[in-house]
């Protein structure tokens, strides 16, 4: 305790030079707020006292006016949001390939399932099964993450869903 005490009484003029030149600037940041908030009165007043009570008046009704015409916008804006958002949730957005081999004597996974999915799961899965002679494409229309027609393994792993189990009787 006894150092700190001493290390302030030996620098003792350094602290009251600092204080002092903090104590300046704050003079000044109070004497250009001070300005600015008399010009700013000033300018206020100015409006007022030269305006008549019709003068405010309009001054009120075109503010007014103003604030309607914002409005509207706003509520064309907000429509229009609406639109952009109900196209957006039927634009493509989900989109999966899965690659597989459609034959045991064909390797590299050269058949794929792709998948075209919007916002509701719906869209196309199209197929490609690839084979030494021959290959074909398959396309099926899918609804609510379900196909129109029987989907095979991959293409239900495709559109994210899982395959079905069935059982044979």
């Amino acid at each position: 305790m006894h150092q700190v005490v001493g290390f302030v009484r030996e620098y003792n003029a350094y602290f009251s030079m600092g204080l002092l030149a903090l104590s300046l600037v704050m003079l000044i940041c109070t004497a250009v707020l001070f300005g600015r908030t008399s010009r700013l009165a000033k300018r206020r007043n100015a409006a007022l006292v030269g305006a008549s009570a019709e003068d405010l008046a309009d001054a009120i009704s075109d503010h007014s006016r103003l604030i309607c015409d914002l409005q509207k916008r706003l509520n064309d804006l907000s429509s229009g949001q609406n639109m952009l958002e109900e196209a957006i949730s039927k634009c493509l957005q989900k989109t999966s390939v899965v690659r597989f081999n459609a034959f045991e004597d064909v390797g590299g996974e050269q058949s794929f399932a792709l998948s075209l999915l919007d916002n509701t799961n719906s869209g196309v899965v199209i197929s490609s099964l690839y084979g030494r002679q021959d290959s074909r494409m398959y396309v099926k229309n899918i609804v609510n993450g379900e196909g129109e027609r029987a989907l095979s393994e991959e293409e239900q792993r495709a559109i994210g869903g899982r395959p079905r189990k069935t059982t044979v009787a």
